[in-house]
């Protein structure tokens, strides 16, 4: 029975933290070790995990982001399999034991993932949820570097539903504390470029929706993705076509500086604009550069503009 480590980063999560707790020490797997890194957190996150003492390892460090508690969580591991649950997400009851089944029978998979369900929530009692068929089809199944380029295209990797081998780590090194909040991203193209990687198409985990998300810095999400597909390119520059990294990359940048556009960060904006047409000559980054030059009523016009095309478009 191998062991797994669990690996919960914590930041003032006090009202969250004991549900994401709960579904990861009633799972059906129980060989397993639950370690929790509190990143500095200024709430009751250190007096709610006191109840805890003995069913978990407890680890404090100054705040210095997910993906150094993360890291501080991957050293103190001793399992030979490694997952992550943020502090206010929740697992499936079986997660471990499908997850696990899987792994033996595909030996080449490094990391495996599934879906999640996305609820607003703000900490109603964990009631535990076994995940009892497949839906959506198979399992997609990727040999290494096939996902690569998929990634490069979207992230459909869920942190809190992951499975890794530890040797993954050892191959890749930890996660980039430089790259926060999209580190995930960073980490399952470095283990895509070496390793095979699975996806399973139950829905494993309930990712929680508030207001305190990290990522509702949509901004600096922008920039960040942009930044970790800037770094891969560099790393691994002949896994995906170079068509494919420019067009990602003109994308987000356009997006990022619209954005910022709206924020009234016109340098920002601009070097965003600048950024996106030497990755690929396209109308909307060209349109935000001019926007950029213009006065704030011009400006706010050709937001407004841009909005209802939006609109239209998803209709």
């Amino acid at each position: 029975m191998p062991l797994v480590s669990v690996i919960i980063p914590a930041y003032n999560s006090a009202g969250f933290i004991c549900q994401a707790l709960q579904s990861a020490l009633e799972q059906t797997y129980g060989h397993h070790e639950i370690i929790v890194v509190d990143d500095g957190s200024s709430d009751e996150t250190r007096q709610i995990l006191s109840k805890f003492q003995g069913r978990l390892k407890y680890f404090y460090q100054e705040n210095r982001g997910a993906a150094a508690a993360r890291n501080t969580g991957i050293k103190a591991a001793h399992g030979d399999f490694l997952c992550f649950l943020d502090a206010d997400d929740l697992w499936v009851s079986n997660k471990l034991e499908l997850q696990l089944a899987f792994l033996k029978r595909h030996r080449d998979i490094g990391l495996l993932s599934s879906r999640c369900r996305k609820i607003i929530d703000q900490g109603a009692p964990y009631t535990p949820l076994a995940a009892k068929a497949l839906k959506g089809g198979a399992a997609r199944i990727f040999s290494a570097p096939e996902a690569f380029p998929e990634l490069v295209k979207t992230n459909f990797i869920p942190t809190s539903t992951v499975m890794i081998r530890k040797e993954c780590f050892e191959r890749v090194g930890l996660f980039d504390p430089h790259l926060t909040p999209v580190e995930d991203r960073d980490m399952w193209l470095r283990i895509s470029a070496h390793f095979g990687v699975a996806h399973l198409p139950w829905v494993l985990c309930d990712k929680r929706l508030h207001h305190s998300n990290i990522s509702n810095d949509k901004a600096r999400m922008l920039y960040t993705r942009a930044k970790v597909l800037e770094k891969n390119r560099e790393l691994f520059p002949g896994i995906a076509p170079s068509k494919l990294w420019n067009r990602q990359l003109a994308k987000l940048y356009a997006k990022a500086g619209r954005l910022s556009l709206i924020q009234d960060q016109r340098e920002e904006a601009r070097r965003a604009a600048v950024r996106s047409l030497k990755n690929a000559p396209n109308a909307k980054a060209a349109m935000l550069w001019m926007a950029t030059f213009m006065g704030r009523r011009a400006i706010r016009t050709f937001l407004r503009s841009r909005m209802q095309r939006a609109e239209i478009e998803n209709r």
